[in-house]
């Protein structure tokens, strides 16, 4: 099963917000501190009671604190893709429990049979309220079904979250690897969460394994050390190879060679110690923050065993602020991992920092902004529809986070300026594509060929090394003729796309771009390509390494050759 979409309502401050998810891409929640970011990403984990504080506390923290009387339900739906169909037999036991089994298994065999057509089905999640206080929560089906009022539903909506894929949140480096976890419930330092870590990872070594089960082994009665340590030299198999096969081609974990869980028998706590690729071996306490969180992250998914789902679909990561207290260069590097991560997960994370927006994933970011405490969640391409720049397509990220920029903010000595941002996405991606070089100029996006004046006289203030891309349409040469006189720039300076009346759209053949559709959205489409069909595929092929290798296949050696000479015309 696959998440596809949220859908969160009366949630706190939020009256109704929709986040989406789109395969292969990362969801970036941007705002200030305080624009309800983190509200977004708790509302989402909700939706899986799994996730649920054991304590009135937690449901009381749902509703709005300005309605103290409130009646209002709050309300998270899920829409889930069906990857493979949902057969009869998982529910089995339920229906042992129903009144009138015979007609329960006529609905849900029919109930099935319609989500299995669509491969789809729309859950959500519903706490109400009573003059503020909550009530029991429940799930029910938002798809239509034959037995609508019929309690037995809730039943079955709630078994179908058990299968779903698990949820889990992470908030920046708050919740790091302890020195010691604990394994004694009456240690005043015993932390619950990471001892079900552990457990989890007892539990992936082999189903027969637990930490009570390991514990009897130091048994004062029936002492079996050597099995303890058989046992522990197992586990920490496993946790190197999940670290090995997982992560170690992270940037943030490149210099951990090895992890090694220890056990104190003598106090009942487990150790964890990082050895270097130079053979130094460190505590927890004393590796830098960058590589615990990432440590911490590799447990967290891999080993809790409470969340743990095996095959259950593709998972989703929540993760509040990450690294946003690391060096700026650091938090870049994050981004590129998180994007390996969605290759077989879900990534929505949020950010305050400049450092931390993924401009490859920009049509997947979404604007968060608190007003009179509502809060808002607007999608990028809708957010610059009602928030216009003369600077350029991206301007309006400065302006979100209040970003004043200086010498030191100036990511590029030579780039090239597009007309928009769907000429930028071709040359990345054509680039990476059929260049066997490493890109070492920045393509940054105007708004139109007659707005690029503001980028020119920016890049001109900067002394950055720059050429301007124009289509050789009217408009293309027109502003190539204002630009010229304007800003008293050399001819070269300003590059016209050859030949009459083109754009770089047609730099393709129509059998190419119908190929490159189909590659980019993993469909067969066998009529035109239109202009914003086009720009959606090289938006989705920018980021995505494994199908700029079968894109080389689709291109022509004439197509080729024309990309060639246009980089050598832009000097790449």
């Amino acid at each position: 099963m696959i998440y596809k979409n949220f859908t969160i309502e009366n949630f706190k401050g939020i009256e109704n917000v929709t986040i989406n998810l789109i395969k292969d891409d990362l969801v970036l929640l941007l705002g200030l501190n305080e624009s309800g970011k983190t509200t977004i990403l708790k509302a989402i984990e909700t939706f899986d009671y799994l996730n649920d504080v054991d304590d009135d506390k937690f449901f009381r923290s749902i509703r709005n604190k300005s309605d103290v009387n409130s009646n209002n339900s709050a309300k998270i739906t899920a829409t889930i893709e069906l990857d493979e169909k949902v057969t009869i037999d998982e529910f089995k036991g339920l229906i042992k429990s129903a009144t009138d089994k015979e007609k329960e298994v006529q609905n849900l065999e029919a109930f099935l049979h319609d989500i299995n057509k669509n491969k789809q089905v729309v859950i959500s999640r519903i706490i109400p309220f009573k003059k503020g206080n909550p009530q029991k929560y429940y799930y029910e089906f938002e798809t239509e079904h034959p037995y609508k009022t019929n309690n037995f539903s809730r039943v079955i909506a709630q078994e179908f979250v058990r299968k779903c894929p698990y949820i889990i949140y992470f908030e920046d480096f708050k919740d790091r690897i302890p020195e010691k976890i604990f394994t004694s419930r009456t240690n005043d330092a015993f932390n619950e969460d990471w001892y079900d870590i552990i457990d989890g990872l007892f539990y992936n070594t082999n189903k027969e394994y637990s930490i009570e089960q390991f514990k009897k082994l130091y048994s004062k009665s029936n002492p079996r050390e050597k099995d303890a340590i058989t046992v522990l030299k197992r586990v920490n198999k496993t946790l190197n190879q999940s670290f090995s096969d997982k992560w170690k081609e992270l940037s943030g974990v490149k210099d951990i060679e090895e992890t090694e869980l220890a056990y104190n028998s003598s106090r009942s706590f487990f150790e964890i110690s990082i050895t270097d690729t130079d053979g130094t071996t460190f505590s927890v306490d004393e590796r830098s923050k960058g590589a615990l969180w990432y440590l911490s992250f590799l447990m967290k998914t891999e080993f809790r065993r409470k969340k743990l789902r095996v095959n259950s679909g593709k998972p989703i990561f929540l993760i509040d602020e990450p690294a946003s207290n690391l060096h700026s260069t650091a938090q870049q590097n994050m981004i590129g991992d998180f994007q390996k991560l969605v290759e077989d997960t879900s990534v929505i994370y949020s950010t305050h920092s400049q450092y931390l927006i993924s401009l490859e994933n920009i049509k997947t970011t979404y604007i968060v902004e608190r007003k009179d405490g509502d809060i808002s969640s607007t999608l990028w391409s809708n957010f610059i529809k009602s928030n216009h720049s003369n600077i350029s397509y991206y301007q309006p990220l400065a302006n979100i986070l209040n970003i004043i920029p200086n010498n030191f903010d100036i990511p590029w000595k030579k780039a090239v300026i597009t007309e928009g941002p769907s000429d930028m996405n071709v040359l990345n991606v054509i680039f990476d594509t059929i260049c066997n070089k490493k890109k070492d100029f920045v393509v940054y996006p105007g708004t139109s060929a007659n707005n690029l004046a503001p980028l020119i006289s920016l890049n001109l203030g900067w002394g950055a090394d720059f050429k301007v891309l124009l289509d050789s349409d009217k408009e293309g040469k027109k502003a190539k003729e204002r630009y010229l006189k304007e800003f008293d720039l050399r001819e070269d300076q300003i590059a016209v796309l050859p030949l009459q009346d083109h754009t770089i759209e047609n730099y393709f053949t129509k059998e190419e771009k119908l190929a490159i559709y189909n590659l980019a959205f993993d469909t067969v489409k066998q009529d035109k390509v239109n202009k914003k069909e086009f720009a959606g595929m090289f938006s989705i092929l920018n980021p995505s390494k494994e199908k700029k290798k079968k894109l080389k296949k689709i291109l022509e050696d004439d197509t080729i050759k024309r990309f060639e000479d246009l980089f050598r015309i832009l000097n790449c």
